[in-house]
């Protein structure tokens, strides 16, 4: 998410209420702040990816997405309830913690930006008074917030998705932190951590080479797939990365003479526009196939120069198998038609076809048998 142009945003007046703060009886850290003094965290991992030049594009997408017409209406029904401060970045006025409450907050304090969003308050009966300032709390940096973050978004009740806690977590290890400090912190095992690590710098590698996150196939972006498939042996092979499992994967981890491979693979997990569909139908059974299919260098060619994961898969499977997964199928089916053989109404087309099912049977069967006992020469 990047920055935003706030309106009417002043540090100064900030700071000149939180040094006046003390009178109010706030702790030291603490202060009040007019929410339009206030500015949306630029690199907010609920957004990682998204762009806005404004405060009203930011509100817009928020609205669209973070159900901050809830939170409206919920302030202007019950007040504006000072429960927990906004985590606010010094001296950037970044908020850090509270993005979602500072938009409802943006929302009901500025016509223009009701306006320029092209937002209606709801209709509520007696609505409260919006509230002039709301209590912060101010840390000089985001390492200094990031556990309580973490905690809140991570394992306590405002969880953030796959995503948001991967690009939370790579930005904690970019700061010289380690596994084991993120771990920690965030109340997951080291696998964990790094496999959403690992799907993250794969991902942000494909952005740089092209892969359109907003070209996809699906209306939801299921990072799953990514970080599922890269912790896959077949699939480290086929980018050439490091087969150690224990290691994070460094910043653009996938080698140059890679970048088809990688292309291909974003293909086959997202699709990338309306002539690229996702291979990928579910992630499960179809990462798994795909799994297979690239432990296979025939089979891998196939996917590349088909994108038919079914036709691909088959040169994966024994013969044997297939063979026994068909009959199988076909005996289901001749027990369907056998059940509905009542309603034959005749016709020597269909009688033609069953006597040509049981001659097919019938020379399966005695090929069976002679492999059974020995003598099929």
């Amino acid at each position: 998410m990047a920055a935003t142009k706030g309106q009417n945003a002043s540090a100064p007046a900030v700071v000149k209420k939180a040094e006046g703060a003390a009178a109010a009886g706030l702790p030291s850290d603490e202060g009040l702040a007019r929410p339009l003094d206030l500015q949306f965290d630029p690199i907010n991992p609920r957004m990682p990816l998204m762009k806005f030049k404004d405060d009203a594009e930011t509100i817009k997408f928020m609205i669209d997405t973070h159900d901050v017409d809830e939170l409206v209406r919920a302030i202007m029904a019950s007040g504006w309830l000072d429960y927990e401060p906004l985590i606010v970045e010094r001296p950037t006025n970044y908020v850090l913690e509270g993005n979602r409450r500072l938009a409802a907050l943006k929302l009901l304090s500025s016509e223009k930006l009701r306006a320029d969003t092209g937002y209606k308050l709801p209709d509520v009966a007696d609505p409260k008074a919006v509230p002039e300032n709301v209590r912060i709390r101010f840390v000089p940096d985001r390492k200094t917030a990031r556990s309580f973050i973490g905690f809140k978004h991570v394992n306590g009740p405002v969880k953030w998705d796959a995503y948001a806690k991967a690009r939370f977590a790579v930005e904690w290890l970019e700061d010289h932190g380690s596994l084991a400090d993120v771990s920690k912190a965030l109340g997951d095992n080291h696998n964990t951590i790094r496999r959403l690590v690992d799907g993250w710098r794969v991902l942000q590698q494909s952005i740089e080479w092209g892969f359109n996150i907003e070209q996809r196939g699906a209306k939801r972006f299921s990072f799953s797939h990514l970080y599922t498939a890269v912790s896959r042996p077949s699939v480290r092979r086929y980018l050439n990365l490091t087969a150690n499992l224990a290691d994070v994967l460094p910043i653009n981890p996938v080698p140059p003479d890679h970048r088809l491979k990688l292309t291909n693979l974003m293909g086959w997990l997202y699709g990338q526009g309306a002539e690229i569909p996702a291979v990928l139908q579910s992630q499960n059974p179809d990462l798994n196939k795909i799994s297979e299919v690239l432990t296979s260098e025939q089979a891998t060619s196939t996917l590349e120069r088909t994108r038919n994961l079914d036709v691909a898969y088959e040169e994966v499977i024994p013969k044997s198998k297939r063979f026994v997964d068909a009959l199988y199928d076909a005996i289901r089916s001749a027990e369907k038609a056998a059940g509905l053989h009542a309603s034959y109404n005749g016709e020597a087309v269909h009688f033609e076809a069953a006597q040509n099912l049981f001659l097919t049977v019938r020379g399966m069967r005695d090929n069976m048998r002679r492999k059974l006992e020995g003598d099929d020469e």
